[in-house]
């Protein structure tokens, strides 16, 4: 049975391989981020921003976000030796995963058209919004690949995937911009690395899946798991529906209000300041992905008081990193900005400084959803997440027509905050049983 000690390490050691992925994919995005704002242009990568931003927005109204889901009961059924219900939740997963992809596809290539005149106020946007919904088909299966890998602790193998990608990724932007291509060569940029992506992930899955005796997963009948089926369900829609609260966030329906509001030079100048903020989750992401499958361990073996030392140990780890490096972007913000990103995003550095400060605050709560979600308790993270949303979304109205983009990085700063104190609320009045 693992301890503390060895979960501590092993979360360690897989956030270790994560890091230097989250390093090198922020190395490229930020690259590629800084080649596509300078040769596009503020206005043309706002409108660019604009188009993603509606993609994600639908993503994340239609998918299930099944990884979630996926880990928790592949990781389930695999920990209690059940390698027939483990078939049939891989299988169950795809199976969603898919639908989802095609919805979303359609509702993007019927609605453009609408969307381009009326919200993003460029009727000729539509063709852009056809090219980069091609992606929602695409990365259909990208959620429970990942979920697959990281339940059999295969993070060297997707940080080695998705750094490839980014590189890959970066390279063919550059090239297609330098040519000419302009937003149309970003876009297809994005959905041919969104292939590479696929073909590697799946053979990665596959081989995977052989080595552990889970092959011909597709034969298995799900029926196998219809004892489970309201357990998954209930589970699920609460993913479902924390990921479309979730459409909220800045990436998506905030970045289209912020558009409506003020206009696609403020979304160029708040992106290029979120951007510039992200170094910040090469501490944070790597350690969500490589903490919530071992906090489903831990439920399965029935340790659960060994996750607030956890965190708590973890916590301090980001805090040591986070807040000095916090530091350093509000200084240097001006030269951040000014060098990296050119002169004319300058109105940047000011924003930049705000989502910095979000940023460290935020980050302190990267354990919300796993915490909840592997103690079966998902209703909670989605109260969390419907409180925080409406109030940012509530005072993106307010305060972006009278400050623009600054007025977006203040709602982002007071949604974290309250998310913040929401998680810290909750998880104190969690019962994980006797702390050691």
């Amino acid at each position: 049975m693992s301890n503390i000690k060895d979960i501590h390490k092993r979360v360690l050691s897989n956030s270790s391989w994560l890091v230097g992925d989250k390093t090198l994919s922020s190395t490229f995005a930020a690259l590629q981020t800084i080649i596509v704002a300078r040769i596009l242009g503020v206005e043309q990568y706002g409108l660019l921003i604009l188009v993603i931003a509606y993609i994600d927005l639908l993503n994340r109204l239609v998918d299930f976000r099944m990884w979630e889901t996926a880990t928790k009961y592949i990781g389930t059924f695999w920990e209690t030796g059940d390698l027939d219900r483990t078939r049939s939740m891989i299988k169950l997963s795809y199976l969603i995963d898919v639908v989802s992809g095609i919805v979303a596809f359609i509702i993007a290539i019927i609605t453009a058209t609408f969307i381009s005149e009326y919200i993003l106020k460029e009727p000729e946007a539509y063709k852009y919004i056809w090219i980069y919904s091609l992606s929602l088909l695409i990365g259909t299966s990208s959620s429970t690949s990942l979920a697959i890998l990281r339940v059999f602790n295969k993070f060297r193998i997707v940080a080695i995937l998705r750094s490839s990608q980014n590189l890959f990724r970066l390279i063919l932007i550059s090239a297609l911009l330098v040519f000419g291509f302009g937003i149309d060569g970003v876009l297809y940029g994005l959905v041919i690395a969104s292939i590479l992506g696929f073909v590697m992930r799946i053979s990665m899955v596959i081989k995977t899946l052989n080595e552990h005796r889970l092959g011909n997963w597709w034969k298995s009948k799900i029926s196998l798991i219809k004892d489970h089926i309201k357990g998954i369900g209930w589970f699920l829609s609460n993913t479902s529906i924390a990921a479309t609260i979730r459409m909220g966030e800045e990436r998506s329906l905030g970045i289209l209000i912020l558009g409506y509001l003020a206009g696609k030079d403020a979304v160029a100048y708040y992106k290029i300041a979120t951007s510039a903020a992200k170094m910040l989750n090469f501490i944070v992401v790597p350690l969500y992905e490589s903490i919530y499958p071992e906090f489903i361990k831990i439920k399965s073996q029935n340790i659960v008081e060994s996750i607030k030392p956890l965190i708590k140990k973890l916590t301090i780890i980001f805090l040591k990193i986070g807040i000095p490096l916090a530091i350093l972007i509000i200084i240097f913000s001006d030269i951040i900005i000014g060098v990296i990103f050119g002169k004319s995003y300058l109105p940047s550095a000011n924003a930049l400084k705000i989502i910095a400060v979000a940023a460290v605050i935020d980050g302190v709560t990267f354990w919300n959803a796993p915490v909840f979600l592997a103690m079966e308790k998902p209703g909670i993270r989605t109260i969390i997440d419907l409180i925080a949303v409406i109030s940012y979304l509530i005072l993106l109205v307010i305060l972006v027509p009278i400050y623009s983009f600054m007025g977006a990085a203040y709602a982002f700063l007071g949604f974290v905050i309250l998310k913040t104190s929401l998680s810290l609320l909750m998880l104190k009045n969690l019962s994980l049983g006797t702390e050691t």
